[in-house]
């Protein structure tokens, strides 16, 4: 079974934390500091990024069929991957951070840009009617 990565649910995820990101950063940049824009705007772009990283490679260690060794190896490599990718992320929130380039609150509000995304979404799905009545 191949699982596509494209679905029209992962696009509009994907819509969602964009428009979160630049509803965010376009208020932040009318009312805040420039350190606090800047660090909703890392922030957010750190988190879509590793969001969407590791989808990917979710995707490739779940999907292909083969060997249960194999596929045990792409789980191995998929954590040990996973806390490279933290650790990198750790070190980059904190030279942001220690530099005072960005502002610690506004780097946490835009840590969260793909949770907003994920929330918001599924809030509108819960809300929209169903086509199907009920038996």
């Amino acid at each position: 079974m191949k699982f596509r990565g494209d679905t029209s649910v992962m696009r509009q995820v994907t819509l969602f934390y964009w428009v979160a990101l630049g509803t965010m950063a376009g208020i932040s940049s009318l009312f805040m500091s420039g350190a606090f824009t800047l660090g909703i705007l890392s922030g957010g772009l750190l988190a879509i990024a590793n969001f969407n990283v590791l989808r990917l490679a979710i995707q490739k260690a779940f999907s292909s069929g083969g060997v249960e060794q194999q596929k045990s190896g792409k789980k191995a490599f998929l954590m040990i991957t996973f806390y490279i990718r933290l650790a990198i992320i750790g070190v980059i929130i904190y030279c942001l951070l220690a530099s005072r380039l960005a502002d610690p609150r506004g780097m946490a509000i835009g840590l969260s840009t793909v949770v907003i995304g994920i929330i918001v979404f599924a809030v509108l799905t819960a809300l929209k009617p169903s086509s199907r009545e009920a038996t």
